[in-house]
């Protein structure tokens, strides 16, 4: 049976080639960004943007510099400049999500804080129904720390950065998919990898390349024992496109705050939702080279 069209909005705090807080930022938006535009599977019918990477000025700026890049008809929609106790208003990527959910039933990858989420879900609970399945960057396996060998532990970003919406999120009734850095810590973009993309010799390989270098060898410095960084936020595209290549559960989910904790498992009684923790055979090997190979 033939594949459905997943009609797709993303929203993101992309930051490919930007520097904040004195360093380089996470790069992988980016690439899930392409991914999204150049499958045909997928109808990436909006981007809307959020702080977290980076400040929502420079996210807007990429994400219009990446949809400019390949040409695409998506608009982008900028949105939260802070966490929701900081921004309790509705704002433009807010009521362009609540326009087009009225609209149509829509799919939505959250690869950001879930600020812009629990604001529409705030602001606008009446399209909540029409969400079909929203896909979240964010949680873990209850006691799991996230340390890379003796390295950490690394923050679980996008839910640290507004715990509150991750809570309004999970307890909204929403389907969510969960992904996280416990999946995709699995597998690697490689120097290499990125030189094999940049050798393709288009505008958009190179964009890609040369925004994409600081931040790779930034991660290994920092982490030694990895040999590239993790496409966390592809992993959103990957399980739109190849469901089977992730091993996954019901869990319950639970959130505190002191610590902030975003635990799910399969003994907890909270809020049911799909979470994905590993691969597949061969899964890992499929995803990296789908984010390497098909991204350009």
């Amino acid at each position: 049976m033939d594949k459905c069209m997943t009609r797709l909005i993303i929203d993101t705090d992309v930051a490919l080639g930007v520097w904040h807080k004195g360093r380089p930022r996470d790069i992988d938006d980016g690439f899930a960004i392409v991914e999204a535009i150049n499958s045909p599977l997928i109808d990436l019918v909006g981007i809307t943007c959020v702080y977290g990477n980076g400040p929502i000025d420079e996210v807007f700026r990429v994400a219009n510099e990446i949809v400019d890049l390949k040409e695409a008809n998506v608009p982008v929609t900028p949105g939260a400049a802070g966490p929701m106790a900081d921004n309790a208003d509705t704002n433009p990527a807010v009521e362009y999500l609540a326009d087009a959910l009225r609209k149509e039933r829509l799919t939505i990858a959250a690869i950001g804080p879930l600020t812009n989420i629990a604001l529409l879900i705030r602001h606008h609970r009446d399209v909540i129904d029409q969400i079909d399945q929203l896909i979240v960057v964010a949680g873990r396996s209850p006691g799991r720390e996230f340390y890379i060998g003796d390295a950490g532990p690394v923050q679980d970003f996008n839910f640290e950065n507004d715990v509150e919406a991750a809570r309004v999120v999970m307890d909204s009734g929403i389907d969510c998919v969960l992904m996280g850095f416990e999946l995709t810590s699995q597998v690697c973009v490689t120097r290499e990898d990125l030189e094999t993309i940049a050798s393709r010799g288009n505008s958009t390989a190179s964009y890609f390349y040369e925004n994409s270098v600081a931040w790779c060898d930034y991660w290994t410095d920092t982490f030694p024992e990895d040999t590239g960084f993790h496409p966390w936020d592809s992993a959103t595209i990957a399980w739109l496109l190849n469901p089977d290549w992730f091993l996954h559960e019901q869990r319950g989910c639970a959130i505190t705050e002191d610590p902030p904790r975003f635990d799910c498992g399969p003994d907890i009684s909270g809020p049911q939702h799909t979470y994905c923790y590993g691969f597949e055979a061969n899964g890992d090997r499929s995803f990296v080279d789908a984010v390497t190979r098909e991204v350009y």
